[in-house]
């Protein structure tokens, strides 16, 4: 992947170019956050003995998706959630495959470990340049996403032994989709003022803690990383 390295001129949230740009990125939060509450309930049913754990992440993330929506409401921006669902759809149904399959493990890595690894590192990007309104509702989800990242590691940690392999083959596929999301939308998180670069090398870093948290070895998980990477080419 290449990105050009942005400028930083003083944002004008007013302006056509910013206010078309977060309408993107704001559709990509809202249609994103809808769909973690969709998985964590899918897995609320695959995983009876954590249903009630599963359906309060899932309603938190339900809240995310209104906050934001919010957020927009706020600049007169409506989310652009076509392009949000037609970039989403290959993630979405990854995991929509992955659940027919009954792969709990390769489920947690798709929503637990890449999806929530990218909203953390998007939010804390996004954070520094966001309007009054958005700031704190931004931090708040942080947060929570911080939350939903622990239940994916904890569960796959205590099961390494025998999910390696499925968490390892569903990394390799889920990552170069994660990594075409945010080639498409560089542009849009430029215009709002965020780095594309710094946002893929904070999420590499966030996503490579995940899986040696869960127990894979430095050297694997920097594999896994590198192909991903190597496929985007």
């Amino acid at each position: 992947m290449v990105f050009n390295k942005p400028s930083t001129p003083q944002l004008d949230i007013t302006s056509a170019a910013y206010r078309h740009a977060y309408s993107r990125i704001n559709g990509m939060v809202v249609v994103g956050e809808g769909l973690a509450d969709r998985h964590f309930r899918l897995l609320s049913r695959a995983i009876p003995e954590d249903q009630q754990e599963l359906e309060r992440l899932a309603a938190m993330e339900g809240r995310h998706a209104s906050d934001f929506v919010g957020c927009g409401r706020h600049l007169g921006v409506q989310p652009d959630v076509r392009l949000a669902r037609q970039l989403f759809a290959p993630l979405h149904a990854l995991f929509l495959e992955r659940d027919r399959a009954g792969d709990l493990a390769g489920c947690l890595v798709i929503q637990g470990l890449v999806v929530e690894c990218f909203a953390v590192a998007a939010y804390r990007h996004y954070l520094p340049v966001a309007d009054a309104y958005a700031a704190p509702i931004t931090a708040a989800v942080i947060a929570d996403e911080g939350e939903h990242l622990g239940y994916a590691e904890r569960w796959l940690r205590e099961r390494f032994a025998s999910v390696e392999t499925s968490a390892a083959a569903i990394a390799k596929r889920a990552l170069p989709i994660t990594l075409s999301i945010l080639q498409s939308l560089a542009a849009d998180l430029q215009a709002i003022g965020m780095d594309p670069i710094e946002l893929l090398a904070s999420f590499s870093e966030l996503f490579q803690q995940a899986l040696e948290t869960i127990g894979f070895e430095p050297p694997a998980a920097r594999r896994i990383l590198a192909g991903a990477a190597a496929a985007m080419v």
